[in-house]
């Protein structure tokens, strides 16, 4: 039988928001513990269109699979504040990958794709407020509302493929690891950019 017990030491997660630590936590307001942050789900350590996954995939799984998901807390602290990475791209990417692998005849998701290979070919792009998840209000514009509109078309697309609840919850929690893995990809890249830089200036 399934456990629906967290692993030893970590907190029982819900689904949706809290006032508080003693009313429950999401996998995002357990971030924000961890880091040390007020409690809150939009801790400031993780970009919001990250935390905008993390907050979907918990109040859609299972209970039974949300226990899983805080042995991913400490990788999502600090994850996609890298400035030199645009993260939005990344996650809507990679959820258009996961639509298209469950609904191949669904229409949005390609689309979407079309929408960030053109956004890409656009260089350089100038960033403006906002773009590396700090604004308040205009981030969550900017991140979390192209996120959430994405991962809606994936919950349909999941009862379109008709999914069971497990074959949901495979899909979900994957996609949570699969974009966590991206951003991170994306952050080692990037550093080992940044490290021969300076050998190539200086040859």
């Amino acid at each position: 039988m399934t456990s629906t017990s967290p692993p030893e030491g970590l907190p029982v997660l819900e689904a949706g928001a809290h006032r508080d630590a003693e009313a429950g936590s999401c996998l995002m307001e357990y971030v924000s513990v961890l880091a040390g942050e007020r409690f809150t789900d939009r801790p400031r350590c993780t970009h919001p269109a990250l935390a905008a996954v993390a907050w979907q995939v918990n109040d859609a799984v299972s209970s039974t699979a949300r226990q899983q998901l805080g042995t991913r807390a400490v990788t999502l602290i600090g994850l996609g504040r890298d400035a030199g990475v645009e993260v939005r791209p990344i996650v809507l990417a990679t959820i258009a990958r996961a639509g298209l692998a469950i609904d191949p005849a669904n229409r949005f998701f390609p689309r979407l794709q079309r929408r960030l290979e053109r956004r890409a070919e656009v260089r350089p792009r100038r960033r403006g407020r906002g773009e590396e998840g700090d604004g308040g209000r205009l981030a969550t514009l900017l991140h979390v509302g192209p996120v959430n509109h994405a991962c809606a078309h994936l919950l349909v697309a999941a009862r379109v493929a008709d999914l069971d609840a497990e074959a949901r919850d495979r899909m979900l929690v994957a996609l949570l690891d699969d974009t966590i893995a991206a951003v991170r990809e994306a952050e080692r890249e990037r550093r080992a950019e940044l490290e021969v830089r300076p050998t190539v200036a200086s040859s």
